[in-house]
């Protein structure tokens, strides 16, 4: 049996996702004391640049996403684009 191969791309998408949970939960923060009539205006800052971070970070990798087949039916029904091959 082998090792699961690390893969750094994946890693710093997992932690941009641990940045957006905590950038979001800071902006809950901020929200409440806002209510609360004593906003605190760190938890909006701190909460902005996490979830900069995050989408920076999650942006990095994509991951392959196979189609699932729901619409292969139209996918065949769908006419093809020509190629001209004497214009050029």
């Amino acid at each position: 049996m082998g090792e699961p191969q690390f893969d750094r791309k994946e890693f710093i998408y997992r932690v941009g996702t641990f940045f957006l949970l905590v950038g979001i939960g800071m902006l809950a923060f901020f929200l409440l004391s806002e209510a609360a009539g004593e906003p605190k205006l760190n938890y909006f800052c701190v909460s902005t640049v996490l979830l900069v971070i995050a989408f920076i970070f999650r942006a990095q990798y994509k991951r392959a996403v196979k189609s699932s087949g729901r619409f292969s039916i139209l996918q065949k029904l769908k006419p093809k684009p020509k190629e001209d091959k004497g214009k050029k």
